[in-house]
């Protein structure tokens, strides 16, 4: 006795169903899941943490922050005062007016990419295209078995690759050069809690680690430098031209965040694996000449 049961058009609706089902299952599910944590380790904000929980569905992204130990961080924005001298950014907008007018209006003309939401238009359609791919089958299209292969391939590359890979172009910013080593920087930047002025910063430093998980993709990012903020205004310049000494007062203004991204698939996600086995139990009416085949071989039995 076979394993696989013969065709039947009972067996072909069953499977049309399950999948519609199932893909149902999946577009009404969470597609993502993030865990954020961080800790100021160095400097007046220490020892904030910070917890975020990021769910995304096909449409929301809902967002839980949480801190723990956040005097210290309260008192730390409280104090920070960063007020650039108006002699040196006179001197940096005379520097860079030539730059700006040549820049304006392709920065103008540029438009953000809402790389999320294009992640998530694109796994819906997959789910739609291997839906009606199953009609198409009942109707006998050719090259069937690549077809779905080719399609479920693409429903699980959108679950898996996709939709992590949109979340953290979207939080790391567009950029116009594509070193990774500057979008890694834009990332550990993203997760720093304290959103200084731009120029804020003296001494950045910057580290993001990639490492995979059973469930997802783990980021450790740490992110350093001095803040401006705790500066005297006539010391900014010196703070940014060296490092200060350990027995220097502008020392104090030395700040750093370390923090771990978990983005973990959905808990329903793997019930799109389940598509195969209907395929395997269910299957598609075979073609003519894998009849014709058949019905020799018992012949000549």
């Amino acid at each position: 006795m076979a394993l696989r049961p013969q065709h039947s058009r009972v067996g072909d609706g069953c499977r049309l169903l399950g999948t519609v089902l199932i893909a149902t299952h999946l577009f009404l599910s969470a597609w993502l899941i993030v865990q954020f944590e961080g800790q100021y380790t160095e400097g007046q904000p220490a020892p904030t943490k910070v917890k975020a929980l990021v769910v995304i569905d096909k449409e929301q992204t809902l967002i839980d922050v949480e801190m723990e130990n956040a005097t210290s961080f309260l008192l730390y924005m409280a104090f920070r005062d960063f007020d650039e001298p108006v002699n040196s950014s006179q001197s940096d907008s005379s520097n860079s007016s030539s730059n700006n007018d040549k820049q304006q209006p392709s920065s103008e003309s540029k438009e953000e990419v809402e790389w999320l939401e294009n992640g998530r238009i694109l796994t819906v359609s997959a789910l739609v295209i291997l839906c009606i791919s199953e009609c198409l089958v009942i109707a006998g299209i050719p090259f069937r078995a690549t077809v779905r292969a080719a399609l479920l391939t693409g429903v699980v590359a959108c679950f898996l690759i996709v939709m992590p890979a949109t979340y953290v172009l979207d939080l790391a910013g567009d950029s116009d050069d594509e070193d990774e080593g500057e979008n890694q920087e834009a990332l550990a930047d993203e997760t720093f809690v304290a959103k200084t002025e731009k120029g804020s910063m003296a001494h950045e430093n910057t580290s993001v680690e990639q490492s995979m998980l059973w469930t997802g993709v783990r980021f450790e990012m740490m992110f350093s430098g001095y803040d401006l903020g705790l500066v005297e205004p006539e010391n900014y310049a010196a703070v940014r031209d060296n490092v200060p000494n350990e027995n220097e007062t502008d020392a104090l203004s030395y700040v750093e965040f370390q923090s771990h991204l978990d983005l973990k698939y959905g808990k329903n996600i793997p019930t799109m694996f389940l598509i195969p086995v209907l395929w395997f139990f269910f299957p598609a009416k075979p073609k003519p000449t894998a009849i014709l085949d058949g019905q020799k071989g018992e012949q000549e039995e």
